[in-house]
């Protein structure tokens, strides 16, 4: 009992606490903190890369790998409070007692039943959610090849390492050998991407990473733009409006699209005689295009709606505030 309660202390502790550590934790470092001797904590790991993401919810990868004597916990999307745990946390946690129960790595299936009955009395009412995603977890053979792909694709972006993939557009059926610089992996929409440097189309390519047949990791390595935010890319690039979004309509004037060039968030685009414009951007809040129309200074305004407007007023009643403060 005591070995199988301080095996779930350990996994309750490794993901959120290395989560937070961009550049990973050193195995010995990790295994003295826990108590744990080095071979334990591995033995740990390696059933957490076991957990499967919940059926029909992709966007709950979590990846754990060992490089270099160091864990890296990948995609944990901010998982930060072991002890406020979600519906999926809860799921995930379910996973891993049940396959130490048949795992034979801690063959105490009443410590295990106990453990069981207890996280789900700490989940109170999202218990009986994490159970139905836990009992509906299938893994199946083309997630197998898309977690293994993802797992390899952040490992390359985390090590800037150059890829070549084969790749199957939603316009072709064959598919087309790919050398990218993997900036960064996205969720968008239910679907996992990589964002990188296309060698072939020489700009930044986003790539559906269910949709890549092969994928070799090369010797080159490569150096991010200093100015590429991968978080800004998905918004302007990936972006798609909840029901509860609000279209704004924003004029640009000739120098804007100039200034602008290729690079245009996502919109409903209408271009006048004068080389002026107007774009029709669907919003859920306006504090990112209200940002984005003062980095176009005088030479972009938003004509409506009036809470847009009125949003606008109040960003830069605010900026002269704190400016006047300064």
């Amino acid at each position: 009992m005591r070995d199988v309660a301080q095996k779930l202390r350990r996994l309750l502790y490794i993901v959120p606490y290395v989560a937070k550590h961009p550049n990973g934790v050193a195995v010995d470092k990790l295994a003295k903190m826990l108590g744990a001797d080095r071979e334990e904590l591995l033995s740990d790991l390696d059933l957490l890369t076991q957990v499967g993401p919940p059926d029909g919810d992709p966007g709950e990868y979590l990846l754990v790998s060992v490089e270099d004597g160091r864990v890296f916990i990948d995609l944990a999307h901010n998982l930060t409070r072991p002890l406020r745990l979600t519906p999926a946390e809860g799921c995930s946690l379910l996973l891993g007692i049940r396959a130490l129960k048949d795992s034979g790595i801690a063959p105490f299936d009443n410590a295990m039943q106990s453990a069981e009955k207890k996280l789900l009395l700490a989940l109170g009412r999202d218990a009986s959610e994490a159970q139905s995603l836990a009992t509906g977890t299938v893994v199946a053979e083309p997630d197998r090849i898309v977690a293994d792909h993802l797992r390899r694709l952040v490992t390359a972006a985390r090590r800037s390492t150059t890829v070549e993939i084969d790749y199957v557009s939603a316009s072709r059926h064959a598919g087309q050998r790919r050398k990218i610089d993997p900036y960064g992996i996205v969720h968008h929409a239910g679907e996992w991407y990589v964002v990188g440097q296309c060698h072939t189309r020489g700009d930044v390519r986003t790539f559906r990473i269910d949709r890549i047949a092969g994928l070799t990791e090369t010797k080159a390595t490569f150096a991010a733009p200093e100015d590429f935010d991968l978080e800004t890319y998905r918004r302007e690039r990936l972006y798609v409006p909840s029901a509860d979004a609000v279209t704004v309509r924003v004029h640009l004037d000739p120098l804007a699209v100039t200034r602008l060039g290729a690079v245009w968030p996502v919109g409903e685009v209408t271009m006048h005689d004068d080389g002026s414009a107007e774009i029709l951007i669907d919003c859920d809040g306006f504090e990112w295009v209200t940002g984005w129309v003062l980095e176009l200074g005088r030479h972009a305004w938003i004509i409506g709606p009036d809470e847009a407007r009125a949003a606008m007023r109040d960003r830069l009643a605010r900026m002269r505030t704190a400016l006047g403060a300064a």
